[in-house]
């Protein structure tokens, strides 16, 4: 073949950009004058002209005025005169040497050159219509010769219907014709197959960019594109790909053939065309915020593109895979290095999917500095990176030098500002911690010309300004990186936080890479993540001094964690439920913990989780004390913490194990130098103020989670308490059992401790006095299961204590004497008194008496026994099941009543219940109540004796007349506001007697009971 012209090399003078040839300037020399333009001669003679008028003007006018007046005049003449002087000799030296606009007035030249060629040709073109119309007139017939012959003799016209099938419409094939199926199945199979081999072919040329994919390949088309950023479509039919340009040496000539080349030419182009894009769709988008007016959630938009959008994208890529420009309106490129293939279109779809991902990351820019979110208030500072400044070039090569005039004036200007890059922000800024409450905004400075930027509103901004120049707070920078047109895979937006590092008083700077994902663009995620990198950093170095020192306070060596989450409900460090830095501090062995984070709005140390094992008000005094002391406020925190989560343990151990537990024993007075105890169970009943302590505290002595006890100096030969062997300062814990009595001035009032005595380390007994005389306190090695065992033997142990201090307390509430008998046979303790029987209150002097016995018995509950002589000769005792509606013992209690020698006796037994000693004492109120009513009874004179039959039962009497008709009287409400109340014996309800025989009953008058009884009965 023949050989291929060469291409003129680019910048040489037959094809250069911006080279104009002489032949060119010597054909505009002969172009007519179109532009209106005026000659020097002509402006010079009306500036003349209009100065002779004015001064004529100003010679006729002047005189007969005043002196001052004239001066004015002609001062004001000369000063227009001589400005208008002065732009004329600057338009005289400016328009003779002046390209521009000789160029102006040959463009103007050009156009109305043009403008009369058009006209001319418009002309041209309407008068050969014209003609075109009277030919059409003026055109002769065309015989039809064989048609005619034909006829005349055939007979017939035998090409009619190969006429009428040539000018017939044919038909339009349906879809559902099987040729037609047929036909475009066949097609798209080519359309495939055609397709891989072209997908093969980038492939191993290494045109297809490493992040691109393809999707499929069916139905004659191919899915291509980059998750997150864009898919296309493309079939063939497309311009065939232009070869790649000869390659030239310095000289301009060809270089000589390389035969690794040569060996490997370029595939021939396909012969179903070039690639074609049908359509391009972006898959990058931005994340939008919830909005609860509108009821939007947070989710993901995709950037939309409109039809002329997909269309130059289209004719975009199209072109550059085949090497071309493309066609207008899209704009002119220059494509190098022949066609690209897919490259070409991964350059345009990627460069346009970041530069709508750099538009947002602008925008958003500026929502987050306004405010929003975890940095509402000004707690960032956003700045634009500008790019260098690049010189520009001057128009004319003749003139002069920029930045110099004629006269060798400098022109003092301002330095010029280069392109945006990116965006900066800074954040932790001063005075912005949590702690720190926000004040009034005192004013909005704007940093960046195109970002915006809202520095810190609570009048500190000289100090931030200090620290953004001094380079010392974090920061998070997004760059946009444009891609290369000999590189499709090039361009990108980085996002990278740099953290200033104190090392030996020397600040440096880290950088970390922090991922942006364009597929939902979030700035607020990635600032997220440089706050992420800043506390990871800050947490590192403060994970150096926290080490030794859990280590000397006996908590488990810290762990750092990147992705830790607060499982807690509260908020103390503005991360919510996301995933942050956090150094798990492991206080107990049970798994206890606290987190150490930094606060995302300002940075400070921060200590989460502790409100879940201490109250609100500890944890808030331990949370602003660490935020505002730092590191050293940690340090001197850790014994409480660890003494918080020890107490919460032993709480919810004790919890689990059944045993209830004081919420706060801090809130009790009287501890021994004002420390209470790490646990204080309750002993029931709840009424004998009754508890079971447990102190925790160092194994030398020194009291890191509980009470100590009171200090003695020790005797001389005296033994070493028990646990004194572990060494001081190893964090080992010892504990010991304490029996606490408290009291309370009523039953409103808060208890106050009254007294301690030390168990034994099985719980059940008191130590010994021996012991307690040789320093020993019942120590014993701590954990929490040996401590849970200890305490619940305590409290069992304790209970009949408990009981004894409910009934005990009881009797002296009311003015009772009692004896409390302790048996050392293994019997159980009985509480005894007695209570008087008489027309006065108890304590009367009275010959008969009620002796009342409560027997306590522990887990097996309590049994009250009440004793009497026999109070009515015909009194008789019956058993409360054989008679309906008898009163029944309280708290499930079983009661009997059976008639001895010396008297009747009243048994009622409980079970084990919190309230079993308090329902006995109660029930011994309602019994006795019931023999003083019986005692009143006998005590009636032979004359004012009613002939009624009484019967008793353990809690009540019914009282029946001869006739049959009775009346059950019992004890009804609580022993301080209650009394006895009559009602009928066999539930029968009549309200005109009862309450004045409730009444009489109530004051102990037999008659008048007898007469509201037996008149009714009557």
């Amino acid at each position: 073949g023949l050989p291929r012209p060469r291409r003129p090399p680019l910048g040489s003078g037959r094809a250069g950009r911006g080279v104009v040839s002489n032949r060119g300037n010597m054909s505009l020399e002969g172009l007519p004058r179109h532009t209106r333009t005026v000659g020097l001669s002509e402006l010079v003679e009306r500036v003349v002209h209009a100065s002779y008028t004015d001064l004529r003007r100003l010679a006729t006018n002047l005189p007969g005025q005043p002196e001052a007046d004239r001066k004015r005049e002609l001062a004001r003449y000369l000063h227009n005169l001589r400005q208008r002087l002065t732009r004329l000799h600057v338009l005289a030296e400016w328009a003779p040497k002046n390209r521009g606009a000789q160029i102006a007035v040959k463009c103007g030249d050009m156009m109305g050159q043009l403008r009369q060629h058009q006209m001319a040709f418009t002309d041209a073109a309407d008068r050969l219509y014209g003609l075109r119309q009277q030919m059409d007139w003026a055109a002769g017939p065309l015989y039809d010769t064989p048609g005619a012959l034909d006829v005349l003799c055939n007979g017939r016209y035998s090409n009619l219907p190969k006429a009428i099938a040539d000018v017939a419409p044919k038909p339009v094939p349906l879809e559902t014709d099987p040729e037609l199926i047929e036909l475009r199945d066949e097609r798209c199979r080519r359309f495939d197959v055609e397709i891989r081999g072209l997908l093969v072919d980038e492939r191993n040329r290494k045109t297809m960019p490493k992040a691109m994919r393809v999707f499929s390949v069916r139905d004659g088309e191919c899915v291509v594109g980059v998750p997150g950023e864009y898919r296309a479509t493309l079939t063939l039919g497309g311009p065939p790909p232009l070869p790649p340009p000869p390659e030239d040496d310095e000289d301009g000539a060809e270089n000589e053939p390389n035969p690794k080349k040569d060996s490997d030419p370029a595939p021939p182009p396909s012969r179903l065309g070039g690639w074609l894009v049908v359509k391009i769709e972006m898959l990058a988008g931005e994340m939008m915020d919830a909005d609860e007016e509108e009821g939007r959630v947070a989710h993901t938009r995709v950037f939309p593109l409109t039809k002329t959008e997909v269309k130059i994208l289209g004719e975009r890529a199209t072109a550059r895979m085949a090497g071309m420009s493309p066609p207008p309106p899209a704009p002119p490129e220059l494509v190098e290095g022949g066609a690209q293939g897919l490259g070409g279109l991964h350059y345009v779809c990627h460069d346009i999917a970041l530069r709508l991902c750099a538009l947002t990351v602008m925008n958003q820019s500026k929502k987050v500095a306004r405010g929003g979110g975890a940095w509402h208030g000004g707690a960032i500072r956003t700045e634009q990176i500008m790019g260098k400044v690049e010189a520009k070039p001057g128009i004319d090569d003749d003139a002069g030098e920029p930045g110099t005039e004629e006269d060798g004036e400098h022109e003092h200007k301002k330095p010029a500002r280069g392109a945006g890059e990116g965006i900066r922000m800074w954040f932790w800024l001063p005075g912005l911690a949590a702690g720190e409450g926000l004040k009034a905004s005192t004013g909005n400075r704007m940093a960046g010309v195109d970002v915006g930027s809202v520095e810190v509103g609570v009048g500190n901004a000289a100090a931030v300004d200090a620290a953004v120049a001094a380079g010392t707070l974090p920061r998070v920078e997004l760059t946009y990186e444009r891609a290369d047109d000999k590189d499709s895979s090039s361009g990108a937006i980085a996002a990278r936080a740099l953290i200033p590092t104190d090392r030996a008083g020397v600040v440096e700077i880290e950088t970390f890479d922090l991922p942006f994902s364009t597929a939902s663009v979030d700035i607020k995620e990635v600032l997220a993540d440089g706050v992420r990198a800043a506390a990871a950093t800050r947490l590192r170095a403060a994970l150096t001094d926290l080490e030794p020192a859990c280590q000397a306070a006996g908590i488990d060596v810290p762990t750092l964690a990147l992705d830790a989450v607060n499982t807690g409900d509260a908020n103390e460090d503005g991360w919510m439920r996301t995933r942050r830095p956090a150094i798990t501090l492991r206080l107990t062995r049970e798994g206890t913990s606290a987190q150490v984070t930094c606060g995302k709005r300002g940075g400070e140390l921060c200590v989460c989780g502790v409100g879940s094992f201490a109250s609100s008000g500890a944890a808030e005094r331990v949370e602003h004390s660490v935020s505002v002391g730092g590191i050293p406020a940690l340090l001197k925190a850790l014994p409480t913490l660890r003494r918080r989560a020890t107490e919460w343990d032993l709480r919810e151990a004790l919890g689990s194990a059944g045993v209830h537990t004081h919420p706060a024993p801090h809130s009790m007075k009287g501890w021994v130098d004002d420390v209470a105890p790490a646990a204080l169970a309750l002993v029931p009943p709840a009424s004998g103020n009754l508890f079971v302590a447990l102190y925790v505290s160092e194994a030398a002595g020194e009291q890191t989670g509980g009470t100590s006890a009171p200090k003695k100096s020790p005797k001389k030969g005296a033994k070493k308490p028990a646990g004194g062997a572990v060494n001081a300062g190893s964090g080992a814990l010892v504990a010991r059992l304490a029996l606490v009595s408290a009291s309370r001035r009523h039953p409103a009032s808060a208890p106050a401790v009254a007294a301690v005595a030390p168990l034994a380390t099985d719980g059940v007994t008191l130590l010994d006095a021996k012991k307690r005389k040789s320093g020993d306190i019942g120590v014993f090695p701590f954990d929490v299961k040996s401590a849970v065992e200890g305490i619940a033997n305590a409290v069992r142990g304790q209970k009949v204590t408990a009981q004894r201090s409910c009934v005990t307390s009881w009797c002296k509430s009311r003015g009772l004497r009692f004896s409390d008998a302790r048996f050392n046979d293994g019997s159980h303790p009985i509480v005894a008194f007695s209570a008087k029987l008489g027309d006065d209150e108890w304590g009367e002097t009275q010959t008969v008496c009620a002796t009342c016995e409560v027997e306590l018995k522990g887990a097996e509950g309590v049994r009250l026994t009440v004793r009497c002589p026999s109070l009515h000769p015909g009194a008789k005792a019956t058993d409360p099941k054989q008679r309906q509606g008898a009163s029944v013992a309280s708290r499930g209690g079983v009661a009997s009543i059976d008639v001895e020698a010396d008297g009747w006796r009243v048994v009622v037994d409980y079970p084990d219940s919190e309230f079993a000693a308090g329902a006995a004492c109660g029930d011994a109120h309602r019994a006795v109540a019931m023999l003083a009513l019986v005692k009143r009874f006998n005590d009636a004179t032979d004359g004012e004796r009613p002939p009624v039959v009484l019967t008793l039962e353990p809690l009540s009497v019914v009282v029946e007349t001869p006739g049959g008709f009775g009346s059950r009287v019992s004890w009804v409400g609580g022993t301080e506001d209650g009394g006895l109340a009559a009602a009928g014996a066999n539930g029968g309800s009549v309200p005109s007697w009862e309450e004045a025989a409730s009444e009489a009953a109530r004051v102990g008058d037999p008659v008048a009971f007898m007469n509201a009884f037996v008149g009714d009965s009557t």
